[in-house]
């Protein structure tokens, strides 16, 4: 069974919320920051649903405008170039059980309006069929963007989203959490010294006391990765320094360190300032890209940047990719 880590506040008040709502059929949209679970949770209510079916999992992010449809609902054979066979989508993958759409945000609008008709009327037709077809679903969605924001500019469809948060559960974020983080921590780094074949390392106090004061802008999953990394790589017993060299000098957040870039008196204003911005922009994709587990897209997300501008930045100031767990992506 899927288990929702935590003692604190928010996650018995998180748990209780999932236990009401995964019994009854209404579409549920979890919301959150990029890392805090969203998967986790949505698994956790098809477990609890008493739906026999299997859980089926999209990400909308990937999905390309040209195919989306295809993807969810299938195609019949001769439906467009190249559709040489007939082909059943993922929504006929779920059948009986949960569909679980991740990063909601991210879905084309021409493929909202046909994931409209299907919550609304339970049915759904292949690209190039001419009758449709029951769908037995329970649709749950997540996003990590603001769908309210998104509906007043016109990027996301009004009635899909009043549709898609019928019920919503939104999803604290790691700092928020407390003591769960220690929690966290303990539970991945056992599952993954394990797996390494290798004791658990025990923690020092001055690494536990870093625990609690970072941020974790990548939340639960820069949490995880970090413990993975330190699981291979530290000793019996884990100290601050340890940790990967962004975290050592760190306080608060990825960027918080001692004394910030230097700054070069040595140079002309303008030359100083450019030195100091490259220093600070080369830092700061660093760090994101760290706390998303080597994911460019991710880390470009939480940044509010083009995943090319971070491809550019590295480029040009000579980053380069963490290598703690994670593919870019």
């Amino acid at each position: 069974m899927t288990a929702i880590l935590g003692e604190s506040a928010p996650v018995l008040t998180l748990v209780q919320r999932v236990a009401r709502l995964a019994p009854t059929p209404l579409p549920i949209l979890i919301t959150g920051e990029t890392g805090t679970g969203k998967e986790v949770v949505a698994r956790a209510i098809h477990e609890a649903s008493g739906r026999r079916g299997p859980f089926v999992a999209v990400d909308c992010g990937a999905l390309t405008a040209t195919l989306v449809e295809s993807e969810l609902f299938g195609h019949e054979r001769g439906a467009f170039t190249g559709a040489n066979t007939r082909k059943e989508g993922l929504v006929f993958a779920a059948r009986a059980g949960t569909f679980f759409l991740d990063e909601i945000g991210e879905l084309p609008l021409e493929a909202q309006t046909r994931l409209l008709r299907l919550l609304e009327g339970g049915r759904y037709r292949p690209v190039g069929a001419t009758e449709e077809r029951p769908a037995d679903i329970r649709v749950v969605a997540a996003t990590w963007r603001n769908l309210s924001e998104a509906v007043e500019t016109g990027r996301f469809r009004r009635d899909l989203f009043h549709r898609l948060a019928v019920a919503e559960i939104p999803l604290p974020p790691l700092r928020a959490r407390g003591g769960d983080v220690r929690i966290l921590f303990d539970r991945f780094l056992e599952t993954a010294a394990k797996e390494g074949r290798r004791a658990t390392p025990s923690i020092d106090a001055s690494f536990d006391t870093f625990l609690h004061r970072w941020s974790w802008p990548g939340n639960i999953r820069e949490l995880k990765n970090l413990a993975m990394y330190l699981a291979a790589l530290a000793g019996p017993r884990i100290r601050r320094d340890d940790l990967p060299p962004m975290y050592r000098d760190a306080t608060t957040g990825p960027v918080a360190e001692t004394g910030g870039p230097a700054v070069r008196t040595d140079l002309p204003y303008l030359e100083a300032r450019r030195a100091w911005l490259d220093t600070f922009q080369l830092r700061y994709v660093e760090a994101q890209i760290l706390a998303h587990g080597g994911n460019i897209s991710a880390a470009a997300r939480a940044a509010g940047m083009d995943r090319r501008s971070i491809q550019r930045v590295l480029a040009r100031l000579g980053g380069s990719l963490p290598g703690e767990g994670g593919q870019p992506g």
